[in-house]
């Protein structure tokens, strides 16, 4: 069985009701994703809130306020110039990022502080001038309409960026208005699920008040520029393009993307047909109000996102988003037309090849997907040949994609706060590849007897992005190994340092070396094999941008190895360059979990960073002090030499009631070069307020280090080999474990399981024949990159063949030259790519990975749908987009996909396969 059984093609869903999406993020209320239900014609009509959200809402005591006012005290409630969001306290060290300001229907002119209680305005903020006036900006919103916006103008002294100007009036706007836009969702909402007679008319009047008062407004609100950080703008409500880039020219809110107020968008469409409306128009003196609001506040909104420059972000399925709601609510085809376009676009531009987000983290992938299919899908309903949507960009590769990042359950507060609700994944979690994005994941076995093993190395494409070669090790769904990628970040940047993830530094550099180089454009590490069958999985990763100055070879290969219960792994990782090396070893984030030595420990040194720089515990991320002072993060505990094989755990107490359990986490054994000076240590742990500054006793994240160095100057190479043991009460502990000594070049390690004794031989150099001897005095011969021995037989991994007593396994290389790569969709594949030679076989290749290494060095992979022969070699189907293009003339390789890369040829594909002796 290879991993072709596991990973789900492209496909069209059948429409769905309330469908679940596992692990959708936490979102704010306007960017809220409904379950759709009722007739295909109106994708409003079965639009739902979960229930705690509604009870929430309607106890707030500002709901009871509002409801008490007049048709006429609300209208004058909705604010007629356009507000920022961006506003800190003047009164407190509150950060505006925080939002600390909060407003109130009961006392609508005030402000009042959640951190230190001022409220504001006062008779000392905002400060007057010297003529005793509030100071303003004045904008010519429209011809002789002028918007005033009053100002308290920060101390130089005390300013956080220049010429900081704290808008209270138009923060109070953008409460107000945000607070309204969604008092008229939920009272709509309620108002649609009342019994007929039994109606609250209160609720329709209040809504279409509200959407009838802000369309009247909206075409007056200035386009603003509202960031976080940076000065206040404010330019006429008509300003022409081009708007400022990333979606930051704004009129609702403070970005362009989420213009269309989508909350005023689903109150409309369930009360544009009620006679509330009309009375609601009397009040404000309009005589068509549907018509105004559907032009003046939903098209016109619309139309200011589609004149935005447009981007490959979040932000810009957002904004796609607003305008597939207002095509659908208003009827227009050609809006819903332009918002598929601009998906089209988005696919291309925002995902790689192999179906995942761009920004390479599971949160981020998880938001985009969620918002595909809890938005745009159900959006589309009705609008194909159907009931069923027109296909979704990339949705369903991507939904396929998501599941290879190791991860833990979603946490309760998660569960609560999404919607729709995830429900229980039912797909089988299995190895897989993702040749783009640069991540593999390695498993064995299912539930409490699980071992996984993440390796990634992403491209970089700016300062937050840094090339690495990172592991992660989950045991029974439970990540026992963690970094921080997947974690709420660390105001000291310490996330983005090397040194947080499982990895080797070289001569306590951060990976790319320099931030000079950590800020420019790199492609990330080759994956140059990857073969998964159930029971014995292979990836190796070299990766030469990591340190391309210092370093010759930086390359890890992984083993992973099952029996009926057996379940561990063998790391192999390559050093050669520099004058020290560092692997880094990180327990579970949110644990008190810590590293035990079985060799002697004492006291380590008080801090790991080298003498002569200082720790500044103050530093924070935009300052980039964190690629100086990442080893000062850790707080060590204790150190002690290896000179021989030694073990090291991190168990996390057991969580059975009885806690007389074995625990759950993973045991190393450690069997590479000596002598190493292994270090235990805290390291800071953003799920505990504690670590969010700096490690502290009792808390933070438990980590490993060992130590390599040479004393003489000369050039150090080492070979770090590690077995990864589970610990779980469902994976019995292996019986013992060692390494055999054997030619440079080579690895074996013998290990007694459950099922018996094997061994597990890795060829440094795949492709060359290797002799190497057994623990039982028998030799081996292979030239493959990684060979199982056991009594079920010889299991082979590249190369070409391995022979050991009597018994031989051997198969041919499927390889050659592309010389056409199609994008061209069909049942189960995305396109194909041509090789100059046929294959032999090709009908059992079928979920095999396939390599294409480029001229330039850069490998990337695909999964084989099916081969087949033609007259001119051999067609490749693949299950992801082909992502590039040759052109006909250079040859060169153009990637239509993210990251629109240029590779040179000649372009050399390869099957990963692993063949053996008898099933297991």
């Amino acid at each position: 069985m290879t991993i072709a059984s596991r990973i789900e093609p492209p496909r069209r869903r059948p429409g769905r009701q309330g469908r679940a999406q596992a692990g959708a993020a936490a979102v704010l209320l306007v960017l809220i994703l409904p379950a759709f239900g009722g007739a295909p014609a109106d994708p409003f009509a079965g639009f739902r809130l979960p229930a705690e959200w509604e009870a929430k809402f309607w106890a707030g005591a500002d709901v009871a306020a509002l409801f008490k006012l007049t048709p006429k005290q609300v209208a004058d409630l909705v604010p007629t110039q356009a507000g920022v969001r961006h506003c800190r306290c003047p009164a407190c060290e509150a950060d505006e990022a925080d939002n600390p300001l909060s407003w109130s229907v009961v006392k609508p002119k005030q402000l009042v502080c959640r951190a230190c209680g001022v409220v504001v305005p006062n008779d000392k903020f905002p400060a007057k001038d010297d003529k005793k006036n509030v100071p303003e900006d004045t904008v010519e919103v429209r011809p002789r309409v002028v918007h005033h916006y009053p100002y308290h103008a920060v101390e130089a002294a005390h300013q956080r960026y220049p010429d900081e100007r704290l808008y209270l009036a138009a923060k109070i706007d953008n409460e107000a208005r945000e607070f309204l836009a969604k008092a008229a969702l939920y009272a709509a909402l309620r108002y649609r699920d009342q019994a007929p007679g039994h109606k609250d008319r209160a609720l329709a009047r209040t809504a279409c008040v509200i959407l009838l008062r802000f369309a009247q407004v909206y075409p007056s609100y200035s386009t603003h520029y509202d960031q976080p950080g940076s000065t206040k703008l404010f330019d006429p409500a008509d300003l022409p393009p081009p708007y400022r880039p990333g979606y930051r020219s704004a009129r609702w809110g403070w970005t362009g993307s989420l213009e269309v107020p989508l909350n005023l968008v689903v109150a409309h469409a369930l009360l544009r047909h009620d006679p509330a409306l009309a009375e609601a128009g009397a009040l404000l003196k309009v005589t068509e109000p549907a018509r105004t609001i559907e032009r003046d506040l939903f098209r016109a909104s619309a139309e200011f996102v589609r004149r935005q420059p447009e981007a490959f972000n979040e932000a810009a399925l957002q904004a796609d988003r607003g305008i597939l709601a207002v095509g659908r609510l208003l009827g227009d085809p050609e809006l819903v037309r332009d918002a598929m376009a601009r998906l089209d676009r988005l696919a291309l531009g925002g995902f790689y090849h192999d179906g995942f987000w761009r920004q390479g983290t599971l949160s981020a992938h998880r938001r985009v997907v969620g918002q595909l299919d809890g938005w745009i899908e159900r959006l589309l309903v009705g609008q194909g040949t159907s009931a069923t949507a027109p296909e979704v960009p990339m949705l369903a590769l991507a939904e396929a994609a998501g599941a290879a990042v190791l991860t833990d359950p979603p946490s309760p507060e998660l569960l609560q706060a999404s919607w729709p609700a995830p429900a229980a994944t039912t797909g089988r979690r299995g190895p897989i590849l993702l040749g783009g994005t640069g991540l593999a994941r390695l498993a064995l076995g299912q539930g409490g007897d699980a071992l996984d093993l993440e390796l990634r190395s992403l491209d970089c494409f700016g300062p937050d992005r840094i090339v690495r070669q990172a592991l992660r090790v989950g045991v029974a769904g439970r990540t026992v190994l963690d970094d921080l990628d997947e974690r709420p970040g660390l105001a000291s940047g310490f996330d983005h340092a090397s040194v947080s993830h499982n990895t080797v530094v070289v001569d306590g550099l951060n990976q790319r070396e320099s931030l000079a180089q950590a800020q420019e454009p790199a492609a990330g590490g080759n994956f140059v094999f990857f073969a998964a069958d159930p029971d014995f999985q292979v990836v190796c990763l070299d990766d030469p941008r990591a340190y391309p100055q210092s370093v010759t070879r930086y390359r890890q290969t992984l083993v992973a190895s099952s029996g009926a219960r057996s379940r561990y792994a063998l790391g192999i990782f390559e050093v050669e360059g520099g004058l020290q090396h560092d692997q880094f070893v990180h327990g579970p984030v949110g644990s008190s979990a810590r590293w035990q030595l079985s060799v002697a420990a004492g006291p380590a040194p008080a801090s790991l960073l080298p003498a002569g720089l200082t720790f500044v515990p103050t530093a924070r991320a935009g300052g980039t002090r964190w690629f100086i002072q990442s080893y000062g993060e850790l707080a060590p505990a204790a150190q002690g030499a290896i000179t021989h094989p030694a073990t090291a755990w991190c168990v996390a107490p057991s969580a059975t009631q009885s806690g007389t359990g074995p625990g759950l986490g993973v045991r190393l054994h450690l069997l590479g070069d000596t002598p190493l000076l292994a270090v235990t240590a805290v390291g800071p742990d953003p799920t505990t307020q504690a670590g969010r500054t700096a490690a502290g006793e009792g808390a933070g994240q438990a980590a490993l280090l060992l130590r390599r160095r040479v004393p003489d100057g000369s050039i150090l190479k080492t070979t770090f080999v590690t077995v990864y043991e589970p610990v779980a009460s469902a994976v019995p502990s292996l019986r013992r474990v060692g390494r055999v000594a054997s030619a440079p070049g080579t690895v074996v390690v013998y290990a007694e399981t459950e099922e018996g004794p094997e061994h597990l031989v890795v060829n440094l150099a795949a492709g060359t024949v290797v002799k190497v001897v057994l623990a039982d005095g028998q030799t081996l011969t292979t030239d493959g990159l990684a060979v199982r021995v056991s009594a079920r037989g010889l299991t082979l991994a590249g190369g070409t063949f391995a022979e050991h007593a009597g018994r031989r396994v051997d198969h041919q290389t499927v390889g050659g030259r592309v010389t056409r790569a199609v994008r061209q969709p069909s049942p189960g594949a995305r396109g194909w790519f041509e090789i100059d030679r046929p294959s032999p076989d090709p009908g059992a290749l079928a979920g095999r990975v396939i390599l294409i290494r480029h001229g330039d060095g850069t490998t990337r992979g695909w999964t084989l749908q099916h081969a087949e022969t033609t007259p001119a070699g051999t067609r490749f189907l693949v299950h992801e987009e082909p992502g590039f293009a040759l052109d006909p003339t250079t040859r060169t390789a153009h990637y239509y996909q993210f990251p629109h890369a240029v590779a040179p040829g000649p372009h050399e594909l390869r099957v990963c396969r692993i063949v053996r002796t008898a099933n297991p």
